[in-house]
C-alpha cells in the first residue's frame, strides 16, 4: 500500500512538473532534491537555497510578476530587512554587518519562491513532503550507524556534518515530515497508523540521542500539538504519548549520560541563577539593547560588541549570539528591528494558520502552522538568527509550511 501511494505521488508530480515551461522543470526537480542536498554539508545546501532564490527573483523580473509583493508577510519581511540594513549602516562595524544583513534576505526570498512558484501545485507539494520523509529516513540511518560505530561524543552526535547539528536537521528541516507522521499515527488505524507511530517513535529517540535538548523539545511538542489538530483518536493519542514516555525513561536508564544532559544539566542550566550559561548568553543581549535601544549594535555584531563591553574581564564569556531570536533582534537591531522582525514572524504564522481554517484543508494544511509556531517559539533557546546552517534548515521547513493550502492544478504543456 505504501509503495502504491508513493508511486501515485510521483506519477502525479511528474504530470505537474510537465505543466511548467521546459527550463522551469529542472528548477522544480532541483528544489525537490533539497532535503537530500542539505545532508551533504553547509556549502552545497547554501548553494541550493541561494540559487533557487536568485532564479525566483530573475523569473519574476523577467515575467514582470510582482503581485506577491502585495502579500502582507512579504511586505513585513522586506520592511524588517530594510531596518536590518539601516541598523548595520549605523553600527560600529558597518561593512561586515551590512554584508551579513544583505545576505540574510536569501532565506525568506527562498520561502517566497516556494510559496508563490515552486510549491503552488498540490501534487508537487506532496512530492516535496515525500522527499522530506526520505531525508528523515536518511538521517535516521546515518545516526544509527554513528551510534553503532562511534557512539556519542561528549553526549552528542555529529554525522554527517562533523558538527553537533544533526538534531537541528531533524527538528527543523524534517519537521514537516515528522508532524505528518505523528498526525497520521493518531488519526489512522490499522497497519498504516501503526507503522507511522513506530517511525515517529524511532525518529524521536534518535533526536534524543543527538543531545540537542531544545531541538528535541521542538519535535516532541510540535508533534503532540499537531496530532490534536487532525481527526485525532484520543485513545491512540494517549497510547502513543505513553509509549514515547516509556521509551524516554528506558533511554535515560540505558544511557546515564543522556539522562544527565537532559535532566541534571538542563535543570542546572535554567536561567534562574547567576551562573546559568543561558543567562550569561542572554544578558549581553539585554545590555546591547540598553546601550543601543533604537537600532541596536548591527546584525551579526553581537559578539564583537560583547567583547568590547567586557574589556579585560575574562571571567565573562561572550557568545557569538545570545541564543534567543527575540533577544538577538533587540540587541542587534534595536526596538525597530524587534518590532519589525516580530511582525514578520507573526504575519508568516498567521498566513499559514489562516489557510488551515479553510473547510477544504487536508492533513498537512491543518497542521502546517505548527511549523513556524515551533521554530519561532519566543522563549526557546535558539541558534543564530542570521546564521547560515540554522537558517537553511529553518527556512526550508517554513517555506514548505507556506505552501500549505496549495490547490493549483496546471495542465501539462505539450
Amino acid at each position: 500500500m505504501l509503495l502504491s501511494e508513493l508511486n501515485k505521488t510521483w506519477s502525479d508530480a511528474e504530470l505537474a512538473i510537465k505543466s511548467f515551461p521546459f527550463w522551469e522543470r529542472f528548477v522544480v526537480l532541483f528544489w525537490l532534491f533539497g532535503p537530500l542536498i542539505m545532508l551533504i554539508e553547509r556549502t552545497p545546501a547554501d548553494i541550493w537555497l541561494t540559487l533557487l532564490s536568485l532564479i525566483f527573483v530573475f523569473r519574476q523580473w523577467l515575467k514582470k510578476e510582482a503581485s506577491f509583493l502585495k502579500i502582507f508577510w512579504v511586505r513585513a519581511t522586506f520592511t524588517f530587512w530594510f531596518v536590518c540594513l539601516l541598523s548595520a549602516a549605523c553600527s560600529n562595524n558597518p561593512v561586515y554587518s551590512i554584508g551579513e544583513a544583505f545576505a540574510w534576505i536569501r532565506f525568506p526570498v527562498f520561502a517566497m519562491a516556494c510559496a508563490f512558484w515552486l510549491g503552488q501545485d498540490k501534487r508537487i507539494l506532496n512530492a516535496m513532503l515525500a522527499m522530506t520523509v526520505l531525508g528523515l529516513l536518511s538521517i535516521c540511518f546515518i545516526l544509527s550507524l554513528e551510534l553503532l560505530i562511534e557512539g556519542q561524543k561528549n553526549g552528542r552526535l555529529t554525522w554527517p556534518y562533523g558538527d553537533p547539528i544533526p538534531g537541528s536537521y531533524l527538528s527543523k528541516a524534517c519537521l514537516p515530515a515528522f508532524i505528518i507522521s505523528v498526525t497520521f499515527a493518531v488519526s489512522k488505524g490499522g497497519r498504516a497508523g501503526g507503522y507511522s507511530g513506530i517511525f515517529s517513535l524511532v525518529t524521536l529517540i534518535l533526536s534524543l540521542m543527538t543531545g540537542e535538548r531544545i531541538n528535541f523539545l521542538i519535535r516532541a511538542c510540535a508533534g503532540m500539538l499537531a496530532a490534536l489538530l487532525w481527526k485525532p483518536n484520543f485513545q491512540r493519542y494517549f497510547i502513543l504519548v505513553a509509549i514515547e514516555l516509556f521509551a524516554l525513561v528506558f533511554v535515560f536508564q540505558a544511557f546515564p549520560t543522556v539522562s544527565q544532559r537532559y535532566v541534571d544539566e538542563f535543570v542546572s542550566d535554567l536561567p534562574i541563577h547567576e551562573e546559568s550559561p543561558y543567562l550569561k548568553a542572554f544578558k549581553p543581549g539585554f545590555d546591547a539593547f540598553v546601550a543601543h535601544p533604537i537600532l541596536g549594535v548591527g546584525p551579526a555584531n553581537y559578539a564583537s560588541e560583547c567583547y568590547l563591553s567586557q574589556g579585560e574581564n575574562v571571567a565573562t564569556k561572550c557568545q557569538p549570539h545570545p541564543h534567543n531570536f527575540f533577544i538577538q533582534l533587540a540587541g542587534e537591531t534595536g526596538i525597530f528591528g524587534l518590532l519589525a522582525g516580530t511582525t514578520m514572524i507573526i504575519s508568516i504564522l498567521w498566513s499559514v494558520f489562516a489557510r488551515s481554517r479553510k473547510t477544504h484543508s487536508g492533513l498537512f494544511d491543518k497542521t502546517a502552522f505548527v511549523i513556524p509556531l515551533a521554530l519561532f517559539w519566543p522563549i526557546a533557546s535558539t541558534a543564530d538568527f542570521f546564521g547560515q546552517m540554522n537558517n537553511i534548515f529553518l527556512w526550508s521547513a517554513v517555506a514548505i509550511s507556506l505552501c500549505a493550502g496549495a490547490r493549483k492544478q496546471r495542465m501539462p504543456n505539450n
